[in-house]
């Protein structure tokens, strides 16, 4: 009776391990296919790569405090060449742009830069695509 307990104790342990680790990601950033950690407070953002491989995105912002206007995005691949073209578009946001660095040591840094709304960073994303090309 001892060890049916015993792995009980350590089943739930695990369940609220994994039921934890899911309630961060409920309240932040959507994590499909290659992106990193949430990163948004209540909201929610779809991401997606095409050409290399991804292994994070870090958002900047202009409002540190409250985090709602992105600024600056930068991107780390696992697999990118040096030289390889960025780009990332949005869709949810202001109707300003991010124009990215070409890759270099596997990086590459997206900045805002404002439409006519005049707006110091996006808010409001849904979606960002990223592609790298030659």
């Amino acid at each position: 009776m001892r060890n049916t307990t015993k792995i009980l104790t350590g089943l739930a342990v695990a369940g609220l391990a994994v039921a934890g680790g899911s309630a961060f990601t409920g309240t932040g950033l959507g994590t499909t296919g290659q992106a990193s950690a949430g990163q948004f407070v209540g909201g929610s953002i779809s991401q997606g790569v095409t050409g290399a491989v991804l292994d994070s995105i870090v958002y900047g912002y202009v409002d540190e405090g409250t985090k709602t206007a992105v600024d600056t995005i930068t991107l780390t691949f696992t697999t990118a060449a040096n030289g390889l073209n960025v780009a990332a578009s949005t869709t949810g946001g202001n109707d300003g742009t991010f124009s990215c660095t070409d890759v270099a040591s596997l990086g590459s840094v997206c900045t805002y830069a404002a439409g006519d709304d005049e707006a110091l960073g996006s808010t409001g994303i849904t979606d960002l695509s990223v592609t790298v090309s030659p």
